[in-house]
């Protein structure tokens, strides 16, 4: 049944990169878009698109789910094009038929399917991946600090960090794991999802399971603020960094964030996959997004372009938009970089100029 499909998509190729759409004006708050070929995507073509495809097919397997209705999120052309479920069931159920691993395919499928839309707004694309920390699931001694999951009474769900750090949750709520330092659960928190290595040598995943409603305050830009760290420096081993050498101020520094994230255990997930993101599949590293929903609806396949703060190499590349973040604004985006010193290193670094382009589903394939 794949090869067929892929012909057919062969054959139909050409003609769908020459269409054009008329673009509405945009309500406030949206950003600008323009159209441009897919083809004229900056790496579209030594792109490995199989690997976005993949992405892409996972983040359906959430979506066909959904009650047609559902609001995925988005402003102006993105929401009126991609805004509900319903809008993207078509380029899933065609996805699923697809030969996997197969660039060419992928893009022919791309092709088809859906049109590109650049933000003209300049976007900062940051990183972000799986912490490792050794922990216990029990409390013993070197590890005293809990990570909370969600509670199940209301009225603990609006504590500040400060009442969670005093005591606040104690034996009324569960404990996912307990860690060294209150440095090392803040940073699991501050990403949203980690690996904690037990004794034995075994991992525990944990992810997100719900934050408070207390307000949330980027530790990082008050370290600016205060003067502690120059604003060109801010990543996650800096912030890290100073958090650990001060060690009278840091717990002070942190609570100044009163909002507090609960993390729960995760079941036995793939190494290679990371925690489920807002959409409720697993991230892909290199592959998956985390964006603004009032701007960028989940589920969205979206191609960004910018650069290696490591290597200073580009980074063109299809994503999908299968998470979410509450620093995240506008037209930026986070990129998933997975677990392990490499990702880290990358991530921890990432904050780097760069442009996204949206990639909307024509209401019916384009001949």
């Amino acid at each position: 049944m794949r090869l067929p499909v892929v012909l057919f998509l062969a054959a139909l190729t050409g003609c769908a990169e020459t269409a054009q759409t008329s673009i509405p004006p945009q309500p406030a708050g949206a950003p600008q878009i323009s159209t441009i070929p897919l083809a004229s995507l900056p790496g579209w073509n030594t792109d490995n698109t199989a690997a976005g495809l993949t992405a892409f097919v996972s983040a359906c397997g959430a979506i066909i789910h959904l009650p047609p209705d559902q609001s995925l999120g988005g402003i102006g052309l993105s929401q009126d094009m991609a805004g509900q479920a319903g809008d993207l069931l078509n380029a899933c159920t065609a996805a699923r038929a697809v030969q996997p691993g197969d660039p060419a395919a992928a893009r022919q499928f791309f092709t088809l399917y859906f049109a590109a839309y650049r933000l003209d707004q300049p976007a900062t694309i940051t990183g972000y991946f799986e912490p490792e920390y050794p922990g216990s699931k029990n409390p013993r001694p070197g590890f005293k600090i809990p990570l909370y999951a969600w509670p199940a009474d209301p009225a603990l769900q609006d504590l500040t960090r400060a009442a969670i750090d005093h005591n606040a949750l104690y034996r009324k709520a569960p404990v996912t794991a307990y860690v060294a330092t209150p440095i090392d659960a803040f940073m699991l928190q501050t990403e949203g999802s980690g690996r904690i290595i037990l004794a034995n040598g075994d991992t525990l995943r944990v992810g997100f399971d719900g934050q408070t409603t207390a307000p949330f305050t980027p530790i990082g830009r008050l370290l600016v603020d205060q003067g502690q760290l120059p604003a060109h420096e801010v990543s996650f081993q800096s912030i890290a960094a100073w958090l650990r050498d001060h060690p009278d101020e840091a717990v002070a520094e942190m609570e100044q964030n009163q909002r507090y994230v609960f993390l729960k255990p995760l079941g036995g997930l793939p190494d290679d996959e990371g925690a489920p993101g807002t959409l409720g599949v697993p991230l892909h590293a290199g592959r998956t997004v985390a964006v603004d929903r009032r701007v960028i609806p989940l589920g969205l396949p979206v191609y960004l372009a910018t650069t290696n703060p490591v290597t200073g190499q580009p980074i063109d590349r299809l994503t999908v938009a299968a998470d979410s973040g509450e620093g995240i604004q506008g037209a930026d985006a986070d990129l998933f970089f997975g677990a392990g010193p490499t990702a880290e290193d990358t991530a921890g670094r990432m904050h780097q100029p760069g442009t996204l382009y949206l990639l909307l589903p024509r209401p019916t394939p384009t001949s």
